[in-house]
């Protein structure tokens, strides 16, 4: 079942409450679904995500997300043998 998802992007040093941070991002899908838009949103902006559901965003509870990005890591693997 599809229902309404609101996704708010705030700085992590931004210090304003969440109800002053308007909506960004809204979306018709499962909550796994908006979950991993969440996590995606979270990695490219470098922020924490509120992210609400229904039709209200400011007046709900939310799940917050933080996902920071890990750089990769070069390993030595050895030699390539033919």
């Amino acid at each position: 079942m599809e229902t309404q998802f609101n996704f708010q992007i705030k700085n992590r040093k931004d210090k304003r409450d969440w109800e002053l941070i308007e909506v960004s991002y809204q979306i018709y899908c499962e909550r796994n679904t908006a979950i991993r838009y969440a996590k995606r949103l979270s990695k490219i902006f470098h922020s924490e995500i509120r992210m609400t559901q229904g039709a209200e965003p400011l007046k709900t509870s939310g799940t917050y997300i933080y996902e920071q990005a890990e750089p990769l890591k070069i390993k030595n693997y050895g030699k390539l043998v033919q």
